[in-house]
């Protein structure tokens, strides 16, 4: 057959059923996978393939005990026959449904074949809620547990925890360890990991933490230090894992991590783990602190034009932020600032397209800025700062603080408005506060948690609350607050 599918041009058209068949009864024989002609062999007698392979596979699955994988049909299906996937899709999916007890490393790879076929992870936890009803060992749970957090975490981490608290400490222990271990995998891989990866953010992470350190306890860990010869057992697998999470935990980018890692540096489980947590927070903060890396587009850019395009919502704000910083500059120490002209500005509105015109002709084509455009609530900010490279635009607040605005009501625009409501979309992580005074008030200050404040200490005051509530927005990555004073350049020097 393998020298017949390499020298006959009409190869397997030649073939008649009977030998078709015939030669599909050596499918299994090749060392490696499967004999190279059996794909083309599929493309002319597809249903003759599909039933040879799904019968060997079928015998493979019924005859595998609980604890001895075959390694037989399945695992070279996984691997070497991608091609065939998705015809195997819907005899699998019955099996699995049909079979309630299922060897682990059998259905592992039967889901790997199932996801490389973008099955529903519907399918996947209405499957393993079934099987967790009608499962008795802890094995078996644990299994279906595992996938189920993979699939379904919002509600399955939860149940899981009521899974575990229903056991007295040592079964729960072995419970724990058991799960644990089929969600992530071993140290060495053997035992695979759940294909489902859902559980990888950072409140199913710390969730999940936290509920194996109540169970899989650090005083009852494997002490292999010092010890001769190391021979990893189950123990040391579940400790690998517990720490595992941690490890997934950390690796995640952003203010939600470190706000993470600061809650486990005051509640871990384990009081000594908590200078190391807070270690870890700072680890993140500075990483995190590190500015995007530009493109080679952008450097070049901005050797000619000191300016550069805005590649991210962090860029995005960035530049904003410089542009606004300039604005003040001009308005507070330039020598043709037209602070008198924009002291006779009315109402915000009219401030507002006074602040979206400068921004415009200074953007230098780089981004643009839109005002009052509606979000999904009916809701408008004031200013935005778009391009058409960036998902999310960078919200504008400008409010005249010569208007009745307290300071209880600057703050609570910030967290509110700002941050709660314009800042709510994932990819919208970076805002601006702008304040404008005219002076019409001399003398006037705002009461800032409980310290009243001036004009020029207003921006410290309104950045040290923002710092202080920062933590409940943990989607929010940077808000930068920005007060223009239009009575400055009017001072004289008095030295």
């Amino acid at each position: 057959m393998e020298f017949e599918s390499r020298e006959v041009e009409s190869f397997p058209h030649n073939l008649t059923k009977t030998e078709v068949f015939h030669a599909l009864r050596y499918l299994t024989r090749e060392l490696n996978g499967f004999p190279r002609w059996l794909e083309s062999v599929h493309k002319v007698y597809p249903l003759a393939v599909l039933e040879s392979v799904w019968k060997e596979l079928r015998w493979e699955l019924e005859n595998t005990h609980p604890n001895t994988p075959m390694h037989y049909i399945l695992h070279d299906i996984v691997y070497y026959m991608p091609w065939l996937h998705g015809e195997l899709t819907n005899h699998i999916q019955r099996w699995i449904e049909n079979n309630p007890h299922v060897n682990y490393e059998v259905l592992r790879h039967c889901f790997q074949i199932l996801d490389s076929e973008q099955v529903s992870l519907d399918w996947f936890s209405v499957l393993a809620q079934s099987k967790i009803t009608a499962s008795v060992s802890i094995e078996e749970l644990s299994a279906w547990y595992a996938l189920l957090v993979g699939t379904k975490p919002e509600t399955a981490i939860a149940v899981v925890g009521i899974w575990l608290d229903s056991m007295d400490m040592d079964a729960a222990t072995l419970a724990a360890q058991q799960f644990i271990v089929k969600l992530l995998g071993s140290r060495h891989g053997s035992a695979g990991g759940m294909f489902a990866q859902n559980f990888k953010t950072v409140p199913y992470l710390k969730t999940l933490y936290i509920l194996m350190h109540r169970y899989i306890k650090v005083e009852d860990d494997t002490d292999r230090s010092g010890k001769g010869a190391y021979s990893p057992n189950f123990r040391d697998d579940a400790q690998d894992a517990r720490s595992q999470l941690f490890s997934l935990l950390i690796e995640i980018p952003g203010k939600e991590t470190y706000v993470a890692l600061l809650e486990l540096a005051q509640h871990h489980p384990v009081t000594s783990h908590r200078p190391w947590m807070t270690k870890q927070a700072r680890k993140r903060a500075e990483q995190d602190a590190d500015l995007e890396p530009w493109t080679a587009s952008q450097v070049h850019d901005f050797s000619y034009l000191q300016e550069r395009e805005p590649a991210s919502n962090r860029q995005l704000f960035d530049v904003g932020v410089l542009h606004l910083n300039d604005f003040k500059e001009w308005l507070e120490c330039g020598n043709d600032s037209l602070f008198e002209t924009y002291q006779r500005v009315a109402d915000e509105t009219e401030m507002r397209k006074v602040v979206a015109h400068w921004i415009n002709e200074h953007a230098g084509g780089r981004y643009t800025c839109a005002q009052e455009n509606p979000l999904a609530n009916d809701q408008r900010p004031d200013i935005w700062l778009q391009h058409p490279q960036v998902t999310s635009p960078v919200p504008i607040e400008l409010k005249l603080l010569d208007k009745s605005w307290s300071g209880p009501d600057l703050c609570e625009r910030l967290r509110n408005q700002l941050a709660g409501d314009y800042l709510r979309e994932a990819a919208a992580g970076c805002g601006v506060f702008l304040l404008v005074w005219k002076g019409s008030q001399p003398g006037r200050r705002w009461e800032i948690e409980g310290v009243r404040v001036d004009v020029s200490e207003l921006d410290l005051a309104l950045t040290n609350y923002w710092v202080s509530i920062a933590h409940q927005f943990p989607n929010v990555s940077a808000i930068d607050i920005i007060v223009i004073d239009l009575t400055l350049r009017a001072n004289k020097s008095d030295l």
